[in-house]
């Protein structure tokens, strides 16, 4: 791709709880700080609102995984997609990143745009225009609807990307780099065999081989872009493939020779197939998420170590989001400033950076701080089918739903407040299941409750020292509420992970029990005791009860954000839980302690 010799991309996304004109200051200053740092681009398409419009189906899930995702059929549809699309969503995210890209152009910098393509498009369009039908593209175990992506071996598909492309360039003129995502959140290539339904698309290219079909894609972009006089960077990304899947592209070696330049797959630059170098700082919640603010440059700069090794490099910089931007830009620094290359050049500049955040004399502390949370961080990662506490605590809502033996039970009014934010494209009886997760089940039986809950407690040792540091900081500090607020946000974290443990187990029983069918009985004798099942299963329940108490509490007392919730009740999604988590957390005590009475049903009374 092309590049000067040092290029920065920095992806800048700004606090969910500051909005409209705060918003845009904070994404300029966040710039202006990159640019300090020698960034030449930073990304504007982060924090997006949702695209609601998309959610087109009532029951069906599958749209909350790209809706927050700004296609460029979209955001900059061609005439002859205007009426498919929501105009006016579209036309304010367009005008957000023209307001971005202005103050780029004020700081004297470019900007990146990261998208998922070829996207889906609704299906009216597609029948209207069946021709340009291309492959199936949603999970089929996590949707209710066939949702398409359109067929880029067609000519007048290609001619709605470049119509598209040229009027986002005349719009937003900073744009000079393009990274896409292909193979996940709703888009996909004809007859590529990682597609989540399996190999499809139109018979007529079925044959047409895959290095003709994303050279097509990616040089009638590059044609665009320079009928409008402009020269742009490309890199379509396939999603990276885990030992469960199938590769997109098995050869892209042979794609990229067939690209020009600065168009690139999977980071294989056309025509002579070098790889791009990019160096990546990831300065995100990662395995915390929903939580913010919980510092974790050990990481990140492993991450830049990593990506350093090539001799001339981009380098993409995470910054999250204002809750720990101004932290993040010092990691930056830091590694900029040492540039560290091995471990012990590592832990020279965290000790350093260490000492600068918080006093020599607490250095010692907080680097062990840091140590504790990368500690806990990688321990919970070995859960990772999709980070556990987004998989299971948002999509799931393990944070705010309630443990009753018997969930089908549970009336409308009382499912209310979480069903409809279940990631959930099958029944009832998979909904009221804690462990059917979209429809994978990677937690689910008595093996996976002990193998979860030997790495929860590894996972809430490492934070509870982590806390007690955080609290240690606080003492003489000359700023100690900011101590304060992290020790909280530890304690947030604890209370999300706590919870999983929870979850896992108390199905894992529950299962269980109900397998055996052994029937309670109803006069049980004078000195029965309650068996280890029931006092394993209502100890769940009332750690989770307690756990939920816990978390509400530190909601209610914190002095800054903990978790990232959407700023209004209208903008909870299936992806982002709401405002009014504290009162629905109350919620889920109070329907817990409704049904202690079920339990009866399950197991012999001790009396």
């Amino acid at each position: 791709m092309k590049t000067c010799c040092f290029a920065i991309l920095a992806c800048m996304a700004v606090a969910p709880w500051c909005r409209a004109a705060s918003d845009l200051e904070a994404f300029e200053r966040n710039a202006a700080r990159a640019k300090q740092l020698g960034a030449t681009h930073v990304v504007i398409t982060e924090d997006l609102p949702p695209a609601l419009w998309e959610m087109d189906v009532p029951g069906d899930p599958y749209p909350a995984w790209y809706m927050y995702h700004p296609g460029l059929l979209k955001i900059f549809p061609p005439a002859a997609l205007e009426k498919y699309v929501d105009k006016d969503y579209a036309e304010r995210v367009a005008a957000l990143f023209q307001a971005r890209c202005e103050a780029l152009r004020r700081l004297g910098l470019k900007a990146a745009y990261g998208a998922n393509e070829p996207h889906v498009l609704p299906e009216a369009f597609f029948a209207d225009h069946p021709d340009l039908r291309g492959p199936r593209v949603d999970h089929a175990n996590r949707s209710r609807t066939p949702r398409f992506a359109p067929c880029v071996d067609q000519p007048a598909t290609l001619a709605l990307y470049r119509e598209a492309l040229q009027k986002l360039l005349k719009r937003l003129p900073e744009v000079e780099v393009f990274s896409f995502t292909t193979t996940d959140a709703g888009s996909g290539l004809c007859w590529t065999p990682a597609l989540y339904p399996g190999l499809n698309g139109p018979t007529f290219c079925q044959r047409r081989p895959m290095e003709e079909r994303v050279a097509g894609f990616l040089t009638a972009l590059n044609d665009a872009a320079g009928q409008a006089g402009r020269q742009i960077s490309v890199d379509l990304v396939e999603i990276a493939p885990r030992q469960w899947m199938i590769p997109t592209f098995d050869h892209p070696e042979l794609i990229a020779r067939k690209l020009p330049a600065g168009m690139a797959v999977n980071h294989l630059e056309g025509p002579d197939g070098h790889r791009v170098a990019i160096r990546r700082f990831g300065g995100g919640a990662g395995e915390f998420a929903p939580v913010v603010g919980v510092p974790r440059p050990i990481a990140a700069m492993r991450g830049l170590m990593a990506g350093g090794r090539a001799p001339s490099s981009k380098l993409v910089v995470s910054v999250g989001d204002a809750v720990g931007a101004d932290f993040n830009f010092k990691v930056l620094e830091a590694f900029r400033k040492a540039g560290p290359r091995n471990e012990v050049d590592l832990w020279t500049t965290l000790h350093e950076l260490a000492s600068q955040t918080a006093g020599k004399d607490k250095a010692d502390d907080l680097l062990s701080l840091w140590m504790a949370t990368d500690e806990a961080e990688r321990y919970l990662g070995t859960l990772n089918f999709g980070a556990v506490l987004t998989m299971g605590g948002i999509l799931g809502r393990w944070v705010n739903r309630p443990l009753v033996p018997f969930p089908e039970n549970l009336t409308n009014e009382e499912k209310s407040y979480y069903r409809p934010f279940l990631f959930q494209a099958k029944g009832e009886e998979q909904a009221d299941d804690l462990i059917d997760i979209q429809a994978m089940r990677m937690y689910e039986g008595w093996g996976a409750r002990l193998l979860v809950q030997n790495i929860i407690e590894k996972v809430t040792g490492s934070l509870g020292r982590a806390e007690a540091l955080a609290l240690r900081l606080r003492e003489g500090s000359g700023s100690p509420g900011e101590w304060e607020l992290l020790s909280q946000r530890l304690g947030a974290l604890q209370c999300l992970v706590r919870g999983a443990d929870d979850m896992v187990g108390y199905q894992a029983q529950l299962d269980r029990v109900k397998a055996l069918g052994v029937k309670p009985d109803p006069n049980p004798v004078l000195g029965a005791q309650s068996g280890w099942d029931r006092t394993d299963l209502m100890r769940l329940a009332r750690n989770e009860i307690d756990n939920a108490m816990r978390l509400r509490q530190l909601l209610l007392s914190a002095k800054g954000p903990l978790l990232d919730l959407a700023p209004t009740p209208a903008e909870e999604t299936i992806r982002r839980l709401g405002p009014d988590l504290p009162a629905q957390l109350k919620r889920k005590m109070d329907i817990m302690n409704a049904h202690w009475e079920d339990y009866k049903r399950l197991f012999t009374t001790p009396n």
